[in-house]
């Protein structure tokens, strides 16, 4: 592979040859948009060590069809690059707002959050304004060109946030709920970082009291965001920060339903921390309260049937799946979006699954795993691999240990899936439940448990 300096037009070259928007390549790197803009302005700039270390690590991971494509843009000199940058023109027209054309030619909606036709459009004016000034132009007034503009977006926000703006950023934080399910999960950290410091900003100085309570709702729902990325991570002490913060800023304006998600995803700490207990002292005090319709109290009685399983109290198991069953039957079909500020028919069948795999009722788990991953959008990272391990460890309780090792492998195996800390944390349990034994579906999870569980930890 041709070893790569990165200059701007280095950047270009590979975004454009992985055929992805500015949102989309910032995203897969770990930057922000305006960060890609930058880079692509300055392209006899050498940039920073850590930013070249992203951009190997993205290269590096590419398809041989990508890095074919990089290599000879790069080596064919000035006349690709300006190819390159046709065809980058081309594709950030195509790919605007998140909309894209179908190949029935129907145009569809897509995920990117919406920022990419602002920092296009910013693009365009900076090149413009250069252009009409001329090659003089350097040094501190170049940083004023790109720095002012945003200075001035913040001052105007300053206690006055437009209604089209407050609109884009609860927009943007509910397609960040979505898709923290769909890709792994720390490739939106940054964005959303990013995101949560605008808001915050915005809600240092004090807003009309209807957009306050908007921004704070947002705040809350990104600090949700990011607990869920870090939880995923495995890092339980700053996931517990960000959750708590969700917390306390739906406690704020009064938002019950945005509480009880923070506080269903605060239990997850403890849950994967195999302590039962502590998430039912966790969840006692509001399930006193007997929360009984809608998705987020769906979940938390959901939360608690799970850790009654753990406990083997099949008794109060199915008293709070009963209940969680309820308050799911409650809300409509249009409360349900996919992602973690919803509680879905799929995940309560998950729950059921896991709970009836905790008390030994094999036939009972996999009725429910079946039911599970018919509901789940394949596209999730993880939850369809965790019903399939329930599913797996039902077969092995059933004695059918080569089915239920073609399970767990497949689990692993699917191009969907994430393999962070709940996924390994399953792997792990079955690995361990599994009896030494031969057969060549054993010893296909063999070797793939081995690889997942050592990938994992190098991360670590």
């Amino acid at each position: 592979m041709v070893e790569v300096d990165w200059t701007g037009e280095d950047v270009l070259a590979l975004r454009s040859a992985m055929k992805r928007s500015r949102y989309e390549f910032a995203r897969l790197v770990g930057v922000t948009p305006r960060t890609v803009v930058l880079w692509e302005n300055g392209r006899t700039t050498r940039m920073h060590a850590a930013s070249r270390r992203l951009l190997d690590r993205v290269l590096s991971e590419a398809d041989s069809v990508v890095v074919t494509r990089f290599e000879r843009a790069i080596t064919a000199g000035r006349d690709a690059g300006r190819e390159t940058d046709d065809a980058s023109a081309a594709l950030d027209r195509t790919i605007k707002l998140g909309r894209e054309t179908a190949q029935g030619g129907t145009e569809v909606r897509s995920a990117p959050i919406g920022l990419d036709k602002e920092v296009e459009d910013d693009d365009v004016r900076r090149r413009e304004l250069l252009a009409c000034i001329g090659a003089g132009l350097a040094g501190h007034a170049v940083d004023l060109l790109a720095s002012e503009p945003e200075k001035m977006l913040a001052a105007l926000d300053a206690g006055s946030i437009s209604e089209r703006r407050l609109g884009v950023l609860e927009y943007s934080t509910a397609e960040l709920g979505k898709q923290v399910v769909r890709v792994p999960p720390h490739e939106l950290l940054q964005s959303t970082l990013d995101q949560f410091r605008t808001v915050r900003a915005c809600l240092g100085e004090r807003q009309a009291t209807h957009h306050q309570i908007r921004l704070v709702r947002t705040a809350g729902r990104l600090a949700n965001v990011v607990g869920e990325i870090l939880f995923n991570e495995g890092h339980f002490g700053q996931a517990r920060l960000w959750y708590t913060t969700a917390i306390h800023a739906a406690q704020d304006i009064g938002d019950r339903y945005s509480e009880d998600i923070a506080l269903a995803g605060l239990a997850y700490l403890p849950t994967y921390s195999d302590k039962p207990r502590e998430v039912l002292r966790l969840l006692d005090p509001r399930l006193a309260e007997d929360p009984a319709t809608g998705a987020a109290a769906a979940w938390l009685w959901g939360m608690a049937a799970r850790a009654h399983a753990d406990l083997g109290d099949e008794r109060q198991f199915a008293h709070c799946i009963d209940k969680s069953a309820r308050a799911l039957g409650s809300a409509a079909n249009e409360e349900l979006p996919i992602g973690i500020f919803s509680f879905r028919p799929e995940k309560l069948a998950f729950y059921r699954a896991i709970g009836y795999a905790r008390l030994g009722k094999p036939d009972e788990t996999a009725a429910a795993a079946a039911q599970a991953i018919s509901l789940y959008d394949p596209n999730e990272t993880m939850e369809p691999a965790l019903v399939r391990f329930e599913h797996a460890t039902a077969l092995l309780a059933s004695g059918e240990v080569d089915e239920a090792c073609s399970v767990a492998t497949a689990a692993i195996t699917d191009a969907h899936t994430y393999v962070g800390l709940t996924v390994t944390k399953r792997a792990r349990r079955f690995d361990s439940t599994l009896r030494d034994g031969g057969g060549r579906a054993v010893a296909e999870w063999r070797q793939q448990a081995r690889t997942v569980i050592d990938s994992h930890q190098a991360r670590a």
